[in-house]
C-alpha cells in the first residue's frame, strides 16, 4: 500500500505503484504523439488489456495553482492533450480547496478529480488484485453464458445480469450483462447475448450500439453463437463493438456470411464525394429555410415512418424519420453525410434511406414531440401485480422496489417534460385513473390507466415525497427531485382524498429552463420603462398580483436578475426556491423547522439586507412586517393575491395594514395574467363573435371583424395555441392616489385616476397583443375580464 505523502513527485510515484498493483503496465513521464502531430508528456500513463478491454489511464498532479480559474485552465489543457492522444480515462490530483471548486467543470471535461485525502482513501482500499492479473487464455471465446460470467469475475469484474441503466436521454435500457470494474474511474462493459438465432443482421447491431452509446457504456460486446452478416460485422468493427464467441458442439466458430442482396441503400443530401457508397444516387437540393422555424420538421413525421425507427436510434444518430414513399424512407438528419448512421438506419428500417439536412435544435424538438411513451407506460403497468386487498405495508414495499411501477411513473414525468407541462394531474374515477397535463394553462387529457394501479402509483409518489403512505384521509404536501431527459426536475406534490380514492397533482419545476428577462415577458414599451424605474428606487414596497399560475414568480425573478448583486445584499424567502441565483441569498420556507414567511422575514431584517423578496404575502403578520421593512430603508418585493392593481391596496387593508402605512410604503403594483399565444403553424383569419369585436374596438379604437386564430395542428396538439405571454397593468402609486386612499376613495375612483395617469389596463394590454397577432380576443376576455368592464 502506498504511503501518505504531499510531494507531487511522490504522489505520482505512489499512483504508479497502485496501478501496477492493479495489473497495469505503467510508464512515468510518458511521451505520446497525438493525432495533431504534437508530443504530449504525462506524469503517469498506465495500460492494461485483460482480454476483454484495453484500458489506458493518464494521470497528473496539478500544484502551485493560485485560484479556480488557473485550475480550470490546467484541467482543460490536460483534457485537450488526452483527447489528442486518444486516452479516455483522465485523472487529476488537486489541492483540496480547489478540487471542490472545479468538480463540476472537471466532470464536463470527463476528468476524475482527487484531492490528497480521497486519493489516499483509494490507495487504502482492500481491492487491489495480485500483480499477476488474470487474463484470458483464449480471448472472447467461451462455451456458454455461465463460462463468460465466470471469466469476467475471475478477471476482476462485478457482473450484474439483466441490468437496467438510465441513458443520457432519460430512456432506460436493459443489458443482458453489465460488468463493472472500479479503480480511479468506473469502467463498465455492456454485453447483450444473442441466442436462438442463426444470423445477426445490421439492425441488431445498430440497436445495440444506439442504446450502449446512450447508456455511456465504456466497452461494447455482443455474445453469440450465430453468424454475422458482412454489413453487420463491418458496422460492429466501425463502432468498436467486440464479438464474443459462444461455441457449441455443432458449430465450432463464427463465420461471417454475406447477407442476401437487399434494396437497403441510401441517398444522402448532400453527400461527401469521397465517402459516398456505391449505392448512393440522386442528391436532393437543400430545403429552403422556412419562415416558421421548425414547423415542417415538427409536423412532418408520419406515424408509418416513426414506427420504422425507434426513439433510441433517432437520438443516437440525430435523425428522425419523416415519411415513407414505397421502399424509400425519408429521414431528416443533422449530418446527412454520416455513412455509418445511414447504413444503420437503412438496415433497421429495411428501406432505402433518403437523408435531408435539418437544424440540430429543431430536430431534437421534433424527436421530443413525436416520440411518445404512452404505450410504454401501459406496458410497464401491465407487469405490476398488486391486489386490491393489499395492506399499506405490502403496498409500501411493492411501490418502493417494483421496477415496472417506477419506470411507468418516470415515463409519465418524462412525457410531461417533453410536452412543456407545468402540472400532472392523476385523478381516479370509478373505472380508470385519468392522467392530465396542464399545458399553456389549459388541462389536456393525455392517457387513461386502469384503476387497479391507482393505489400503487399514489404510493410510489408518496414514498418519493416522504409522505405518510398509510394516511388516505388527509391532504398531504411534499416534493422530490428527479432527472428526466438529462434535465434536473424538481416536483412539488399534493395529494387529497376523493370519493374514488386519492388524487395527486405534481407541479413540474424544470431547473434547466433559463431565467426569463424582463423584456421577454410581454411588457409593452411604456409599461416596461415604468416597471424598471420602480426597481431603481432605494426603498419601498413593490407588489405583483395575480391568481395561481399567472407568472408572478417569473416576474419577481426577472426583476431580481436586473439588480446589482455586487454592491447590494439581496435576500429572498420562498416556498419553494424554484430557481437558484448566483450571489443572492435564498431562504426556503420550512414549517417543521419553524421557518415561515413571517418568521423568515423577521430574521432577514437582522441580516443587513438592501433588497428583500418574499415569495407571497399570505397573512396579516407577513403583510405588516413587510410594510415595516419597506419603511425602514429596504426595497421590498413580494406577490399577493388580488384581482387587479387597485385590489391589492384593499387586500392589504383587509389584512390589517393601516391606509397611512400603505400610502407611505407602496411604490407601485403590477397585476398580471397569462394568455396563450396563437400557434404559428396553423394560424388563419376567422370572423369573431360580436362581443369580441366590441371589446377589441373599445380598447383599441379599431373596428375589426376578423381576427387571427389557430385551427389546431399536431404541433399545438390541436388546441390552436402554443406557449404563453403575459398581459399586465402597472400602477405607479402617485401622491394624488395616496391622498385619495387616505380620504377613503372607492376602488373605482382610484382605478379611474390611475388610468388618467397613464396606466394601461390588462384588458387593453391584451387587446394590443391581439392587434399584433400574438393572441386572440377570446383568450384576453377569458383571462383579463373584470366585472368593471362593460361592453
Amino acid at each position: 500500500m502506498p504511503a501518505a505523502t504531499t510531494d507531487s513527485n511522490n504522489i505520482a510515484a505512489n499512483m504508479a505503484v497502485y496501478l501496477r498493483g492493479q495489473g497495469y503496465t505503467v510508464t512515468e513521464q510518458a511521451v505520446l504523439k497525438g493525432r495533431s502531430g504534437l508530443e504530449h508528456t504525462f506524469d503517469v500513463l498506465a495500460r492494461r488489456n485483460d482480454g476483454f478491454a484495453d484500458r489506458a489511464i493518464a494521470f497528473t498532479v496539478l500544484s502551485d495553482l493560485p485560484d479556480r480559474a488557473a485550475a480550470e485552465s490546467a484541467i482543460f489543457a490536460f483534457a485537450n492533450k488526452t483527447y489528442d492522444t486518444g486516452i479516455s480515462e483522465r485523472v487529476v490530483v488537486l489541492p483540496t480547496h480547489l478540487a471542490k471548486q472545479v468538480q463540476e467543470f472537471a466532470e464536463s471535461q470527463k476528468v476524475q478529480i482527487f484531492d490528497q485525502a480521497s486519493l489516499q482513501g483509494l490507495f487504502n482500499q482492500n481491492q487491489v488484485p495480485p500483480a499477476e492479473t488474470p487474463v484470458l487464455d483464449q480471448p472472447l471465446k467461451f462455451a456458454d453464458k455461465a463460462e463468460l460470467i465466470a471469466s469476467l469475475k475471475k478477471t476482476g469484474y462485478k457482473v450484474e445480469e439483466h441490468a437496467v441503466l438510465s441513458g443520457r436521454s432519460g430512456v432506460q435500457h436493459t443489458f443482458d450483462l453489465i460488468a463493472r470494474q472500479n479503480g480511479t474511474q468506473e469502467h463498465n462493459l455492456g454485453i447483450d447475448i444473442f441466442e436462438n438465432t442463426q444470423l445477426i443482421n445490421m439492425e441488431d447491431i445498430a440497436v445495440f450500439e444506439a442504446k450502449a452509446y446512450d447508456a455511456r457504456i465504456s466497452a461494447k460486446f455482443i455474445a453469440t453463437s450465430a453468424n454475422l452478416s458482412d454489413e453487420a460485422a463491418k458496422f460492429a468493427e466501425s463502432q468498436k463493438i467486440s464479438i464474443i464467441e459462444l461455441t457449441r458442439p455443432d458449430k465450432p466458430e463464427i463465420k461471417k456470411i454475406a447477407a442476401k442482396p437487399q434494396a437497403n441503400t441510401f441517398q444522402s443530401t448532400p453527400a461527401a464525394p469521397d465517402e459516398a457508397p456505391p449505392s448512393a444516387s440522386a442528391l436532393e437540393p437543400k430545403p429552403k429555410a422556412s419562415n416558421k422555424p421548425g414547423a415542417e420538421l415538427r409536423q412532418s413525421p408520419t406515424p408509418e415512418a416513426l414506427k420504422l425507427i425507434p426513439e433510441v436510434m433517432a437520438r443516437r444518430y440525430n435523425a428522425i424519420p419523416v415519411k415513407v414513399n414505397g421502399n424509400i424512407l425519408e429521414i431528416a438528419m443533422v449530418n446527412p453525410s454520416d455513412i455509418m448512421a445511414l447504413e444503420a438506419l437503412s438496415a433497421y428500417s429495411k428501406r432505402r434511406v433518403k437523408a435531408v439536412p435539418a437544424d440540430e435544435n429543431e430536430l431534437r424538438e421534433a424527436i421530443d414531440f413525436n416520440y411518445k411513451g404512452y404505450g410504454e407506460v401501459d406496458k410497464f403497468l401491465s407487469r405490476v401485480s398488486i391486489s386490491a386487498e393489499a395492506t399499506d405495508e405490502s403496498l409500501a414495499m411493492s411501490a418502493a422496489i417494483d421496477a415496472p411501477l417506477a419506470q411507468a411513473l418516470n415515463l409519465i414525468i418524462e412525457e410531461s417534460v417533453k410536452a412543456r407541462a407545468s402540472d400532472i394531474h392523476l385523478e381516479p374515477d370509478e373505472e380508470r385513473l385519468r392522467v392530465r397535463f396542464r399545458i399553456d394553462g389549459a388541462l389536456q387529457e393525455m392517457m387513461s390507466l386502469p384503476i387497479s394501479v391507482q393505489r400503487a402509483i399514489i404510493s410510489r409518489i408518496k414514498i418519493l415525497s416522504s409522505l405518510n403512505i398509510a394516511d388516505h384521509h388527509h391532504p398531504q404536501d411534499g416534493q422530490f427531485s428527479t432527472v428526466s431527459g438529462g434535465r434536473n426536475i424538481d416536483i412539488r406534490v399534493a395529494t387529497a382524498p376523493t370519493v374514488h380514492g386519492e388524487m395527486s397533482v405534481l407541479r413540474i419545476l424544470d431547473k434547466s429552463r433559463g431565467l426569463m428577462q424582463l423584456p421577454h415577458l410581454g411588457f409593452n414599451e411604456a409599461s416596461l420603462a415604468k416597471f424598471e424605474n420602480m426597481l431603481k428606487v432605494p426603498y419601498g414596497m413593490l407588489l405583483v398580483s395575480g391568481p395561481t399560475g399567472a407568472g408572478k414568480t417569473t416576474t419577481l425573478y426577472a426583476a431580481l436578475s436586473t439588480m446589482d448583486t455586487k454592491s447590494r445584499n439581496i435576500i429572498t424567502i420562498e416556498d419553494p426556491a424554484e430557481y437558484r441565483f448566483k450571489d443572492i441569498n435564498q431562504i426556503q420556507v420550512n414549517v417543521q423547522a419553524g421557518i415561515t414567511f413571517a418568521s423568515g422575514l423577521r430574521s432577514i431584517l437582522r441580516l443587513d439586507p438592501d433588497v428583500i423578496m418574499v415569495g407571497e404575502i399570505r397573512d396579516a403578520e407577513t403583510a405588516n412586517i413587510g410594510v415595516q421593512a419597506a419603511l425602514t430603508g429596504h426595497l421590498m418585493l413580494s406577490s399577493i393575491h388580488a384581482n387587479d392593481t387597485v385590489g391589492v391596496l384593499y387586500r392589504l387593508i383587509d389584512l390589517g395594514v393601516e391606509p397611512f402605512l400603505i400610502a407611505s410604503a407602496v411604490i407601485g403594483i403590477v397585476a398580471q395574467r397569462m394568455v396563450r399565444r396563437i400557434c404559428p403553424y396553423c394560424n388563419h383569419q376567422v370572423e369573431a363573435p360580436v362581443v369580441e369585436q366590441v371589446a377589441y374596438e373599445r380598447e383599441t379604437g379599431e373596428k375589426k371583424t376578423k381576427f387571427t386564430y389557430g385551427t389546431g395542428c399536431k404541433s399545438c396538439a390541436y388546441t390552436g395555441y402554443m406557449g404563453r405571454v403575459g398581459v399586465y397593468e402597472i400602477m405607479y402609486f402617485s401622491e394624488t392616489m395616496k391622498r385619495m386612499l387616505l380620504e377613503g376613495a372607492t376602488s373605482v375612483d382610484l382605478r379611474t385616476q390611475s388610468i388618467k395617469e397613464g396606466m394601461v389596463t390588462m384588458m387593453k394590454d391584451g387587446m394590443l397583443k391581439v392587434q399584433e397577432g400574438i393572441t386572440t380576443p377570446s383568450e384576453v376576455l377569458r383571462n383579463a375580464y373584470s366585472p368593471e368592464e362593460k361592453f
